[in-house]
């Protein structure tokens, strides 16, 4: 089953959320480099999966945590059945 995010609309949904949340993020196709104050995280799309991979800032782990946590619902807000793989 693929995901909602094979839409190029919908990952810029995700693109404009994160931005009116405070994030500064950048996109490239379906990567995601998101920071706050400093860097926080990463997120990897791969709709044809059906599958979001969020990597976490390991030098700067408890901003990093609590993004993870903010992310992580704004994707299911999009795509509630897409599987999602944190590290």
């Amino acid at each position: 089953m693929r995901s909602a995010f094979v839409l190029p609309e919908k990952r810029m949904e995700l693109l404009h959320a994160l931005l009116r949340s405070g994030y500064k993020a950048r996109m490239h196709g379906c990567e995601y480099f998101v920071r706050k104050d400093k860097f926080v995280l990463t997120i990897a799309l791969n709709p044809e999966w059906n599958l979001a991979r969020v990597r976490r800032a390991a030098w700067n782990f408890s901003e990093s945590v609590e993004a993870g946590r903010r992310v992580e619902a704004m994707i299911r807000g999009i795509d509630p059945g897409i599987a999602i793989e944190t590290y």
